[in-house]
């Protein structure tokens, strides 16, 4: 069984990229409920920006969920996309390929990686959580925005997986949107949010970790199970037991942001 979440001040990005690289060929099928943040997001952007994009960043961009959205409902000129993981690059420059213009891969940690400027938008679906210097970053992207351009992106609130920090104590130290509103008030205008809780229920205790090692999210530590801690794992899982079978929530929220 693989490790369980585990609440770290820093995230170690060498083990989320391992993570998620063990996770691509089973993601799309598993992440449920980053598939409708994505089609929500999509669609309250379209609330706001331009149909026709020249130039976008879309960082963090997995397998493509997100992505597929934006192509539906915008117009890109120039699409540069960036993953921690590399080996997503063909996926996406499949899904690219005749519908935009120029496309461009960087692979990399977002956080410490060059990108191209004068973007009219830039895109993200539940990556920020993983940034850890929150507030430079988010200068960063202001800087890489033409003026008044838009950053629009998704995360995931404190009460996400609220069941497993509840029955082990571990759990991703999620940024509340206070924080992220916060840190962005320097150099954005937040413009629209929305936010809501939603659970998927899962037949066993130990189905609950196998749906978190399908979308990538087993873990930021290196820590293993032992029987006996996958057992009392289990018990402890029974108070959320219902007639539908065992919880986990989800709280999503998404953000459209103007450049000041």
């Amino acid at each position: 069984m693989s490790e369980l979440l585990q609440v770290e001040p820093r995230v170690d990005k060498l083990l989320l990229k391992k993570r998620f690289e063990s996770a691509v060929s089973t993601y799309c099928a598993h992440a449920k409920v980053q598939q409708e943040m994505a089609l929500r997001l999509v669609d309250m952007a379209r609330n706001y920006l331009p149909a026709k994009q020249e130039r976008v960043l879309e960082f963090g961009c997995g397998t493509g969920i997100l992505t597929r959205q934006l192509l539906c409902h915008f117009s890109v000129v120039d699409y540069i996309s960036n993953d921690l993981v590399n080996n997503v690059e063909g996926v996406i420059q499949g899904m690219l390929k005749g519908n935009v213009v120029r496309q461009q891969f960087i692979a990399g940690d977002a956080e410490c990686t060059d990108f191209p400027d004068a973007l009219n938008s830039i895109w993200s679906g539940a990556t920020i959580q993983w940034i850890n210097q929150i507030e430079s970053f988010l200068h960063k992207l202001s800087d890489l925005l033409k003026p008044k351009g838009f950053l629009v992106m998704s995360s995931f609130g404190p009460d996400n997986y609220r069941e497993i920090k509840a029955t082990t104590g571990n759990g991703i130290n999620y940024k509340t949107k206070e924080q992220i509103i916060s840190a962005a008030s320097k150099y954005f205008e937040l413009i629209d949010f929305i936010e809501w809780h939603e659970q998927l229920w899962f037949k066993r205790p130990v189905d609950v970790l196998k749906h978190m090692r399908n979308t990538g999210v087993n873990g930021v530590s290196a820590c293993s199970w032992t029987r006996r801690k996958l057992n009392e794992y289990c018990e402890a899982y029974g108070q959320f037991a219902e007639f539908k079978g065992y919880p986990l929530t989800y709280h999503p929220y998404l953000m459209i942001f103007k450049k000041k």
